[in-house]
């Protein structure tokens, strides 16, 4: 039976390898015709009347003049329309989800989401990662064993509204067609439990049994723990004892370098694909089409329209030098603003993206636009750290199971200088040359963090405090924000969340 199942998939997915392919053989035609297909879809809605969609389908050249760059809070006015129950005002299917989404510190975002946009952006995004990995394994059998689920919270119903709300990742296991549900595990009411902790121990409990898997994903942080469990269960000392055939991890919302030596290590097996993707509640942006490339290949058919600020430019909110897909620079760092078929127009993503190349579209995520040190001068990216913080490990034979940095402040006869909380999954054995490799990397990686290192003029060496195992894991859990979408603040350009963390030690 899985055989058949097999081959009807492979057939059935050969529609998205030709659409893949097309992402090299013509990419700006591509976002062209994602942008006319927003515009005709939503001409009629009250926003595609304020800023007359129908003259700009004539002229999309116009469009950034015509639609101003619109943050989640300017956004707000016709969201609330939605949750109040009004049709057509963002898009012209009626929403049928509510996704839900906040940062560490934030307050919950709501994003009204058409059953056509979970489609058209989220499951298509899904589709596109598979056909990209049956480019590289022609062979793959995805449904020879089954394929571990692990999602968000699934919140139930939106007060106002009437409709389902949750994480987007519960919004699109739940939008798994039924007759493909029994190839997963554990079963969608699990998988987009509340309780993260106790669905970990649960889902652990399924899995450690299971006698196959063959596709595995999620946040390299949260499935840390649950591999280790499910080893506790089962015995074995990789996770290849426990599930012989898995072939793939598919991995987001972090950067993976820092945990890839602990996934090899679970997952030993020569051709074993870890393919990293780029989704968030707004969209499925992005998707590693090539094992020797740590980079990603951006996706442009999944009714989303990109736009590019330079960092620099959006720091002092100059949104006029937003430039389209074809005015884009390899080695400059941008913010992406998205446009798509769910009714966002203009909207920053959070995240700093950098392209290796354009031909194809190639891009790598530098970090958040919150997430930087700027204290001294250095203008520290989340990227720059992380790649020091892989070097030093490599060097002092360490690895991480997380981490952020915040500054100390210059204060009167004290020097300045950064403030590291790390957890490691194994310390290193000297700690004073970890320190002296990171440091050394740092300004490798950073010419300002070196200026300013620079005979101790302006900042001095870093702080490392170790902290206990568990502790960052407890940290989130006491600002409610448990389970697999939120994440630990990599770099912060203030001490909110270090004055926290240090104050619980």
């Amino acid at each position: 039976m899985l055989a058949v199942v097999n081959s009807l998939f492979k057939t059935y997915l050969s529609r998205y390898r030709r659409e893949l392919r097309g992402h090299y053989e013509e990419p700006l035609h591509l976002q062209a015709g994602v942008l006319q297909d927003i515009l005709r879809y939503n001409r009629t809605t009250a926003f595609g009347k304020e800023h007359d969609f129908s003259r700009l389908m004539k002229d999309p050249r116009r469009f950034a003049e015509a639609v101003p760059v619109r943050s989640y809070e300017e956004h707000r006015p016709y969201i609330d329309r939605i949750l109040a129950g009004e049709d057509r005002v963002m898009t012209h299917d009626p929403a049928a989800w509510i996704a839900t989404t906040s940062g560490t510190t934030g307050s919950v975002k709501y994003l009204p989401l058409p059953q056509s946009a979970v489609s058209g952006i989220h499951l298509k995004g899904s589709w596109l990662s598979l056909a990209a990995l049956y480019e590289k394994d022609d062979e793959l059998q995805v449904f020879s064993h089954k394929n571990l689920l692990i999602g968000g919270a699934y919140k139930g119903i939106e007060e106002r509204s009437g409709l389902p709300k949750g994480d987007i990742s519960a919004v699109i296991i739940r939008s798994i067609p039924r007759v493909m549900r029994p190839l997963y595990i554990p079963d969608v009411e699990l998988a987009t439990a509340g309780d993260y902790e106790q669905k970990i121990e649960q889902i652990a409990q399924l899995a450690a049994h299971e006698s196959g898997i063959t596709i595995l994903g999620g946040v390299p942080t949260w499935n840390l723990p649950l591999y280790r469990r499910i080893l506790e269960i089962h015995g074995g000392d990789n996770m290849l004892d426990v599930w012989p055939d898995a072939a793939v991890f598919k991995h987001g919302g972090v950067n993976f370098a820092p945990y890839r030596r602990q996934f090899e290590r679970l997952f030993p097996k020569p051709g074993f694909i870890f393919q990293e993707i780029y989704n968030a509640t707004e969209g499925f942006f992005a998707v590693q089409d090539r094992d020797e490339l740590r980079t990603m290949l951006l996706l442009l058919t999944t009714g989303i329209y990109y736009e590019f600020i330079p960092w620099a430019d959006y720091q002092r909110q100059d949104y006029g030098a937003a430039v389209p897909l074809s005015g884009v620079r390899t080695g400059e760092s941008y913010v992406m603003l998205i446009t798509t078929v769910a009714g966002l127009y203009r909207y920053p993503m959070g995240d700093l993206i950098a392209f290796t190349e354009t031909d194809p579209y190639r891009i790598v995520i530098q970090g958040r636009t919150q997430e930087f040190i700027n204290a001294f001068g250095e203008d520290l990216l989340r990227s720059e750290a992380e790649q020091a913080l892989v070097e030093a490990c490599g060097i002092a034979g360490a690895t991480v199971r997380d981490f952020t940095v915040a500054p100390d402040y210059i204060e009167v006869g004290k020097p300045g200088r950064h403030h590291w909380l790390i957890e490691f999954e194994r310390a290193p054995e000297d700690l004073e040359q970890f320190n002296t490799a990171l440091d050394r990397a740092l300004q490798e990686k950073n010419y300002n963090y070196a200026a300013k290192r620079g005979n101790d003029y302006a900042i001095v060496r870093h702080a490392l405090t170790v902290v206990p195992e568990g502790f960052f894991r407890s940290w989130l859990a006491s600002r409610g924000k448990l389970g697999g979408q939120h994440k630990v603040p990599r770099l912060a350009n203030h001490r909110e969340f270090l004055e926290d963390m240090l104050g619980r030690l």
